[in-house]
């Protein structure tokens, strides 16, 4: 199968996630800075009001201030990387948390829009749209000694980096060693390679017919099955932020308004993995875990 269509498909993919990225990027960082600002000219009034009685020094309250400043968002950047807190305190604190916590979020996304402009710069086009072709034209996932031995020009660990920025990849069992591809992505993919065949003729070829495929050519696999951070790319290790990330790529490559004009087959199959998407995300998602808990514990 001819990999040009799937590469300029792939190279147009990562211009325009750039282009958006960098626009996300710079508001975000941004608007991080500005709210940053203003929260210590706050702080800075409140400590100046404390400490004004005791020491007459605008620069050392003003030190005072940057540093509680810069001291509170590393550490609510943190517990936003690791485990938020999600407990409602009943004096209505976790209002204010929330309020204040909207400039170390909008830093950490910030943050978060670099590394993927970085990584996206990077991206091997030729070696993913290779990987892509081999595993579009697989109906199971293969082995990671399988796909090096198609794509041996990239070292595995870059390529997996590199696979994992794409919507549609998965990586399977406990140690990620198997790969595959969600089943709306593969057709999206087969129907990229099989326009591509077309538009590769000779016009004075004749068209010759070809045989139509079996309906159960590429059978369906159960993404039921798949566990929350196989269905998603992530390692049980993913912080909230890249839970949220993962989820948002992968319901966006097989979103059922992208096989509108498909057969119906396409359709269900879209239907079946966002459900499966949604599920997967509602298990991992922090803020689902701590409702059912409390759920729970209010029961008892």
């Amino acid at each position: 199968m001819n990999e040009d269509a799937i590469a300029r498909w792939l190279e147009q993919n990562r211009r325009s996630d750039w282009a958006w990225a960098s626009v996300i990027c710079v508001l975000t960082l941004g608007c991080g800075v500005a709210v940053f600002l203003l929260t210590n000219v706050v702080i800075y009034t409140l400590v100046d009001i404390v400490l004004g009685i005791y020491v007459h020094s605008a620069f050392f309250s003003g030190l005072v201030a940057l540093g509680v400043t810069t001291w509170s968002y590393a550490r609510i950047t943190k517990s936003r990387r690791h485990a938020p807190d999600l407990e409602l305190d009943p004096m209505g604190l976790w209002m204010f948390k929330d309020i204040y916590s909207i400039g170390p979020r909008l830093l950490l996304e910030g943050l978060h829009q670099v590394r993927y402009c970085a990584q996206l710069g990077e991206l091997n086009v030729a070696a993913c749209a290779g990987a892509l072709t081999y595993l579009a034209g697989k109906n199971a996932a293969v082995t990671r000694d399988e796909l090096m031995a198609h794509c041996g020009q990239v070292p595995w660990e870059r390529l997996r980096e590199q696979l994992l920025l794409l919507d549609g990849v998965l990586f399977l069992g406990e140690e990620r060693l198997r790969v595959t591809l969600m089943e709306p992505f593969r057709l999206r993919l087969r129907a990229m390679l099989g326009q591509k065949e077309q538009a590769a003729r000779k016009p004075q070829e004749p068209a010759r017919p070809r045989p139509q495929p079996a309906p159960d050519a590429v059978p369906v696999n159960e993404p039921e099955k798949l566990s929350a951070y196989e269905i998603l790319g992530l390692s049980p290790s993913a912080s909230s932020a890249e839970i949220k990330i993962a989820y948002r790529k992968r319901a966006k490559a097989c979103h059922p308004d992208l096989f509108a004009g498909t057969d119906e087959r396409a359709r269900t199959l879209a239907e079946r993995w966002t459900k499966a998407l949604n599920t997967a995300y509602a298990t991992l998602n922090p803020r689902q875990r701590g409702s059912r808990a409390g759920v729970e514990r209010g029961a008892k």
